[in-house]
């Protein structure tokens, strides 16, 4: 009946505090908002945290960033903030999942595309992607930008134009369920290398026009990613 209680994330708790200065009228649309650094100050918590916070936020239309301006508060209707807020702080994972299931319907059946219609210059990209990884692995990165650009590579290989005009247009929503994924995967020893070898397997199936093979690869990474994530929810 009851679940474990699992300790929120720090960028979390940064947008709880940022949805609450906006709730008690402290901060109102148009208000610019603190530098990273001073909310890093101010919070007692690291830069990284706040940039993701803050990454989200744009996400959701919540805060709009502007160049050589700063970062504010976006002029969006209250009961259309909070219920936003509140689809994101209670469905993070859960949307994460939701999301998985959607990505199985559409990327396995163009990895298999990808396999008979990739030319030389659509496999280098996806090998670009790939050595990313190996750099992402290497440093300790979680490559949730690596990892979008591996399955955009894709995308464009299978010379669909609605799927990557498609893939364009939830670009940012794909970068946040990597992200939100990875942080929880990488939090068990070995994932991240399995992560990686699946990647390899889907990138060589492609490459060597297999699309049985690049189907069944695809398939199996997104559904391991899936299964995991769904652990994480009991």
């Amino acid at each position: 009946m009851f679940k474990p209680i699992k300790t929120k994330r720090v960028y979390e708790q940064i947008v709880e505090q940022i949805n609450q200065l906006m709730k008690e009228g402290y901060l109102k649309p148009g208000d610019k908002l603190m530098t990273e650094k001073e909310l890093s100050d101010k919070l007692k918590v690291s830069r990284a945290s706040v940039r993701e916070a803050i990454s989200a936020l744009n996400l959701l239309g919540i805060l709009e960033s502007r160049q050589g301006e700063g970062t504010f508060i976006s002029d969006v209707p209250q009961q259309s903030l909070i219920e936003t807020l509140a689809l994101f702080m209670m469905m993070d994972l859960e949307a994460s999942i939701e999301l998985l299931e959607v990505r199985k319907m559409m990327e396995v059946q163009a990895a298999e595309l990808a396999a008979i219609r990739a030319d030389s210059a659509s496999i280098f990209k996806i090998s670009e992607a790939i050595e990313l990884m190996k750099i992402d692995i290497k440093e300790n990165i979680i490559g949730e930008e690596s990892d979008a650009k591996f399955h955009h590579a894709i995308a464009e290989s299978t010379k669909n134009k609605v799927l990557v005009n498609f893939m364009n247009m939830i670009s940012d929503l794909l970068v946040q369920n990597m992200r939100t994924s990875r942080q929880y995967l990488y939090t068990k020893e070995g994932n991240a290398e399995k992560l990686f070898e699946q990647h390899d397997k889907i990138y060589k199936a492609i490459k060597k026009g297999n699309p049985n093979t690049a189907k069944k690869e695809m398939f199996e990474h997104l559904d391991f990613v899936e299964k995991e994530l769904k652990g994480f929810s009991v």
